[in-house]
């Protein structure tokens, strides 16, 4: 039905947002509070349906739920296989929420960045784009691709850790994974303040100050002229370029949009160099195909909302 509207449910490490949206995108209802990570499951499951049930209730053409989480996610299964901010491991957070509905409700799960693809692909910068790319650069570095409108995944539903590739697996930054030189260690919010505090020394001269090295204080020292701050953007931009030119490669998108605080802060910055780097290694006819654009959404429950419309859209099709 035309009316028909979704729920959807983005659980971060801070902070659980739920909207209530139509297929067209346009948001009805929207709310947040805190997610209290170290809450054991049962409260979380608890203070999570405190919010879906009133929502199925004030809203009768509710057709469906889409949930976000972080980390790898068995969509089939509906199980959040490892959600290491939340302390989970193989929760089966769909089944558990279904029982407790008010009312019978198909439940989509998926991993965050998955949803925030699809949510481009219905209502953002990739609607009516087959092949695309999505990069989200913020505290770490995630992807997903879609490929002639599916959602590309993976035998062990862990695809597009393109974060965990390594540059320099001998020389690199020691990341959280456990490998050195990883993608993360340079092109995200966290590696860009890594690299700084390991080159400080260097640059006897720079606005930085180890004590306080942020993002924020890389970016708009950066903008200023900061050499310090200037050669961990220039990596950070070298680096994702790099990434970008792999993907060009490996999927041949017609665009990759870029996603998060990190890409969305520090555009004007990383844009020209990230095009130069990608470029140099792109096959030409690959690369004439593919254009770059910042998100047009802002709102992981509202991607996480397209699921159940995307889910629909995968049914009708052969």
């Amino acid at each position: 039905m035309a009316d028909e509207i979704t729920i959807g449910l983005d659980i971060g490490g801070t902070k659980m947002a739920f909207v209530v949206a139509d297929r067209q995108g346009n948001i009805h209802h929207a709310s947040s509070l805190p997610t209290e990570a170290q809450a054991d499951f049962a409260l979380t499951l608890k203070r999570i349906i405190e919010q879906l049930n009133p929502l199925i209730a004030r809203y009768e053409n509710v057709c469906g739920i889409g949930i976000g989480v972080p980390g790898p996610v068995d969509s089939v299964r509906g199980v959040a296989l490892h959600a290491a901010n939340l302390g989970w491991k193989n929760v089966g957070l769909r089944d558990a929420i279904a029982e407790l509905l008010l009312r019978p409700l198909p439940i989509y799960l998926d991993n965050d960045v998955n949803a925030g693809a699809i949510g481009e692909k219905l209502f953002g910068a990739a609607k009516g784009v087959s092949n695309c790319l999505y990069l989200i650069v913020g505290t770490g570095l995630g992807g997903a691709v879609i490929s002639n409108n599916r959602l590309l995944r993976g035998a062990s539903n862990s695809e597009m850790e393109i974060g965990h590739v390594s540059l320099d697996p001998i020389n690199g930054l020691l990341c959280a994974c456990g490998q050195r030189g990883c993608l993360e260690t340079t092109a995200s919010g966290k590696g860009i303040v890594a690299q700084a505090l390991d080159r400080i020394g260097d640059y006897p001269h720079s606005r930085l100050s180890s004590k306080a090295i942020t993002t924020h204080e890389i970016i708009r020292l950066a903008g200023e002229g900061d050499a310090l701050a200037v050669k961990v953007m220039n990596q950070a931009a070298d680096a994702l370029g790099i990434a970008c030119a792999w993907c060009v490669n490996l999927f041949n998108p017609s665009l990759i949009i870029f996603a998060g605080g990190l890409a969305r802060a520090s555009w004007h910055l990383l844009e020209k160099p990230l095009r130069q780097s990608m470029r140099a290694r792109c096959l030409p006819l690959n690369d004439e195909a593919v254009t770059l654009s910042l998100s047009k959404l802002n709102d992981g429950a509202l991607g996480a909302s397209a699921l159940a419309w995307h889910q629909e859209e995968q049914t009708d099709q052969p």
